[in-house]
């Protein structure tokens, strides 16, 4: 279905607090935003978000905008101070874009806006083409780009892939790019279908090594047989991660890896926690700000 019109809502926060309304946003299913700074107070940020605007009715808009306040509230900030306007879908292609350059994840990857030339000096690089859209997952946030870095360091030739929760296709992308020629992309928001389909395309010009699947990771592993994996990569919500891992070690290959991530520093304990329980061996823990990659090997 195609998006005519976005809602841009914009708000303003301390600077400091840029990671945990991204964790709170992500946690609601959002992923097309930004942030400014303001030249005049580099303390300050703007944050803006986009919706589209036929699934966001003026009930869930006032629901979102008290769960920004709670989260800003329990931070001792304050803001009463909610902008919303409608526009067009060429304004926020026009928009979003103005957010977005080149960015260089590791030592091999660069991450370039599809609508961008490549510049010179990345020309040794391993380029991954994204057309941002209503999907998360650009290399810019940690999350993402803690995944990115594991993925370089892990030979993955002729492997079979699994990308639990696939956003915008980025670590499939990168997957193929890696050497994976049997990659298994599944999330439960038709947008992020189109996505990952649709940059997986826009980088190899064809679908041929790209599975999708569209539904619940429980629901779609029963229901299509979803196993011997060699690697499974998860970068989503650490609360729903908890609750798949038993899932996950069934759908691995004996020795097959996973990469977590969308892990807070503060989660980290319980992960490994159930992991163990779940016959994982942790191999490898990577940070960037206030989140964690974990790279888990399964060993019976």
């Amino acid at each position: 279905m195609e998006i005519k019109n976005w809602y841009k809502l914009t708000f303003e926060i301390e600077a400091n607090l840029e990671e945990i309304i991204i964790w709170k946003l992500n946690e609601l299913g959002i992923f097309s935003y930004a942030f400014e700074i303001f030249l005049n107070n580099k303390n300050k940020k703007k944050v803006i978000i986009w919706l589209p605007t036929l699934n966001w009715q003026e009930n869930l808009r006032t629901k979102l905008e008290n769960n920004i306040k709670e989260v800003l509230d329990k931070n001792n900030y304050q803001t009463n101070f909610f902008e919303w306007n409608v526009i067009q879908q060429e304004d926020w292609v026009s928009s979003w874009k103005k957010y977005w350059g080149p960015e260089l994840i590791g030592d091999k990857l660069l991450i370039l806006p599809c609508w961008l030339e490549l510049p010179k000096e990345y020309k040794n690089k391993k380029v991954i083409k994204i057309d941002p859209g209503a999907a998360f997952g650009t290399g810019s946030h940690p999350t993402t780009s803690l995944c990115l870095e594991q993925l370089e360091k892990i030979s993955l030739s002729s492997n079979k892939i699994l990308d639990i929760g696939s956003g915008s296709g980025i670590l499939s992308v990168a997957a193929k790019c890696f050497g994976a020629n049997d990659i298994y992309a599944i999330d439960n928001d038709y947008l992020a279908i189109n996505s990952t389909e649709s940059n997986f395309r826009l980088n190899f010009g064809n679908l041929d090594d790209l599975k999708t699947y569209l539904g619940p990771f429980d629901s779609l592993v029963s229901k299509y047989s979803l196993k011997n994996f060699d690697f499974i990569l998860c970068n989503i919500l650490a609360e729903v991660i908890k609750g798949i891992i038993p899932e996950i070690s069934n759908c691995l290959k004996i020795d097959g890896i996973v990469i977590l991530s969308g892990i807070l520093n503060s989660q980290k304990d319980e992960i490994f926690k159930l992991l163990n329980a779940s016959n994982f061996q942790v191999n490898d823990v990577s940070s960037k700000k206030d989140w964690v990659c974990i790279t888990a090997q399964k060993i019976l």
